[in-house]
């Protein structure tokens, strides 16, 4: 009877292990944090790192864990302005151009 309840708590710790592992390996979803909230249906959570003080607004569960929301990062590099201008279109830098 000992050696009965023994293996069914052996096979009871490996099938909540493997359970464990199995969730850690895929991990649960993030989701994106987003400055206004696309429909009515969204929630909100604040506190999200690096912008604590911003509103998260998120498509899904209310009081979602902090941990599955991110923001987006910001680029490194500053994105540089590009002037669209037509006269200078069809110009090439070293002074060629395409109207001939």
């Amino acid at each position: 009877m000992r050696s009965e309840l023994v293996t069914a708590a052996m096979i009871l710790a490996v099938v909540v292990a493997l359970t464990a592992l199995v969730r850690y390996a895929y991990g649960e979803d993030k989701l994106l944090c987003h400055l206004e909230p696309l429909n009515a249906s969204w929630h909100f959570r604040t506190q999200i790192y690096p912008q604590p003080d911003v509103k998260c607004w998120y498509n899904g569960p209310r009081m979602l864990s902090r941990d599955r929301l991110y923001w987006a990062e910001a680029p490194s590099k500053p994105v540089p302005n590009v002037i669209w201008q037509e006269e200078y279109r069809w110009r090439d830098p070293q002074g060629w151009s395409h109207q001939e």
